[in-house]
């Protein structure tokens, strides 16, 4: 990989968790002065240059592993250490990526409360909609799955998602449709 591609890698993939992995020393390594934390993440940079940057499969939790595994060499190689940033750094985790349990949980009662608003939809909405959305089939398909034409499927579709859209909004506080979907779009389907 020539210098350009390295440097629009590093600033699609890195630069953007700069700023957690500032926050994240700042908070759990306070022993850290603000120059040791910009030489820090300096030497993590560069690190960054002798590595295949092909194999790193995200960017964000490599610089974080790379910041943590330089606090220990740090540490490792000083002569004098304090004796809170040992602690700091035994105590310091890696943020995971993965959802944590509040998240799935979350996630569970959303996909339920999705599927009881779509089991209340008339029949041929509900069955183009979960076509559509749980199977992955294109209008073309679920034309010929049911024997209709594709515009019938459209307005099928555009009921449902809008039934589903305002059910969503009346459950639950704080709803917004992802698509861009606005007010009239959900009352001019009806």
């Amino acid at each position: 990989m020539d210098h350009r591609a390295r440097q629009q890698w590093v600033i699609a993939n890195i630069l953007p968790h700069e700023a957690e992995v500032r926050g994240w020393l700042r908070r759990y390594v306070r022993s850290l002065s603000p120059a040791d934390l910009d030489d820090l993440i300096q030497e993590a940079y560069s690190r960054l240059y002798y590595v295949d940057l092909g194999q790193i499969a995200g960017g964000r939790s490599y610089l974080f592993t790379v910041v943590r595994n330089l606090l220990n060499e740090q540490t490792r190689h000083a002569r004098i250490v304090p004796m809170e940033r040992l602690g700091e750094i035994e105590a310091l985790r890696i943020p995971s990526e993965e959802p944590g349990i509040e998240r799935k949980v979350g996630a569970r009662q959303e996909l339920e409360r999705l599927e009881r608003i779509v089991r209340t939809l008339p029949e041929q909405c509900r069955r183009a909609f979960e076509m559509q959305k749980f199977r992955g089939l294109s209008v073309r398909d679920i034309a010929a799955a049911m024997g209709i034409s594709e515009k019938t499927v459209e307005k099928h579709l555009a009921v449902a998602l809008a039934k589903v859209i305002r059910a969503m909004k009346e459950e639950g506080a704080g709803f917004q449709p992802a698509t861009g979907a606005s007010e009239y779009d959900i009352q001019s389907t009806d």
